[in-house]
């Protein structure tokens, strides 16, 4: 349907995947185009229509915007979608945040993306390891047989979820195995590869440890796990290669990330910067660094490999800002903006695509009091 009510998608983000880093940049002209399916805090996902033309001015361009309703922003807020990799009309979803009307469960379940309605809904009760639930599944991974969302919270934590049924086979905590980075974390992610035989986690190093409640301040160390998914679908954990990045302390945060079609690169959301990676030695190939007032939390590839597009929270700054490099509270609205990386040239090109204040603003008002609007992860449907 057509995004007519107030329950507005708080957020809209495309991203896209790469084959290589080798190689000129994509000739002009060339075009993308596909339907992004992004998560909203409101209980619903953005179903947003797109194309590509990297040649233009703005090289992101939305063409149509409607939704897919999962339940409302106090019982579903969600950060992560994905599309089932065998069949394209379902979406594998996961809540934030625990529902507190339902005895604090985290709701997960499926979607049928041809008719929008929820297939499945299931519950999970909070594990009695958690100590912090101030964020909840932001991320996930995906098996022939097995949705695996990641879990934010303090300690971290991957469900393994049979696709054939919807149970909760196993929660893998990492504390005690050999992925056990022994220090304190925040934040965990992943994803997996293409061929589904690795799935990948990041930790981002925090100066408080994982036997305290508090989240602490990240250190600037990214840790990168590379773990054998057939060992994880089991509950096991098995170490197949790992690495740390340093990044900038506090600003630099291990989001969301994707690896290329073919498997060799990681494009990985990493807060103030996008980091484009070696899959097999995790080492970084780029790093290209946030405007400031910009915050990446996505990345995912064109299906040819030659572009990534970055998902940003960006400050839009409002008339009579007195600093608009430094914006006080009530002087800035947060927007969800596209960007356009382009892989072999190592660079953002073109003008970037503000996705959610433009409906914001139409539905909700403008001003210091109208509601922010945030990103979430996303996953497509290429045409």
């Amino acid at each position: 349907m057509k995004l007519t009510s107030k329950k507005v998608i708080s957020t809209i983000a495309v991203s896209a995947m790469m084959l290589g880093i080798a190689g000129a940049s994509a000739l002009a002209g060339t075009e993308y185009g596909g339907t992004a399916y992004v998560a909203g805090m409101g209980g619903h996902f953005a179903k947003a229509t797109f194309k590509i033309d990297p040649a233009a001015e703005t090289p992101i361009t939305i063409e149509q915007l409607d939704k897919v309703d999962i339940g409302t922003g106090d019982t579903h807020p969600t950060h992560d979608a994905r599309i089932d990799s065998q069949d394209r009309d379902t979406l594998y979803w996961s809540t934030y945040k625990p529902d507190h009307g339902a005895n604090d469960v985290y709701h997960y379940g499926k979607s049928n993306l041809k008719t929008g309605k929820v297939i499945k809904d299931a519950t999970m009760k909070i594990p009695d390891k958690v100590l912090n639930t101030k964020a909840g599944y932001c991320a996930s991974a995906q098996t022939r047989d097995y949705f695996m969302p990641i879990s934010m919270n303090k300690p971290g934590y991957i469900s393994v979820i049979s696709k054939k049924d919807m149970q909760v086979k196993h929660n893998v905590f990492f504390e005690g195995t050999e992925a056990d980075i022994k220090t304190g974390y925040k934040f965990i992610h992943g994803t997996n590869s293409p061929d589904m035989k690795e799935i990948l986690i990041t930790l981002n190093e925090s100066n408080v440890g994982q036997d305290n409640k508090d989240l602490g301040d990240t250190v600037g160390k990214l840790h990168l796990i590379v773990l054998d998914a057939a060992a994880l679908e089991q509950g096991q954990v098995k170490v197949l290669r790992q690495g740390t990045v340093d990044v900038n302390q506090k600003s630099s945060i291990s989001f969301r990330q994707y690896y290329s079609p073919d498997g060799k690169y990681i494009a990985n959301a990493t807060g103030d910067m996008l980091i484009i990676l070696d899959a097999k030695t995790l080492t970084p190939l780029d790093k290209e660094t946030m405007p400031n007032l910009e915050e990446n939390h996505d990345a995912i590839f064109t299906p040819d490999g030659k572009y990534v597009i970055a998902t940003s929270r960006t400050k839009s700054i409002l008339p009579g800002c007195a600093d608009p490099q430094k914006p006080a509270d009530g002087e800035w609205r947060m927007d969800g903006q596209l960007k356009l990386y382009d892989v072999a040239a190592k660079k953002f090109i073109g003008n970037p695509t503000s996705t959610c204040l433009k409906c914001h603003d139409s539905e909700l008002g403008t001003g210091p009091d109208a509601p922010h609007a945030v990103l979430c992860g996303i996953d497509v449907n290429w045409k």
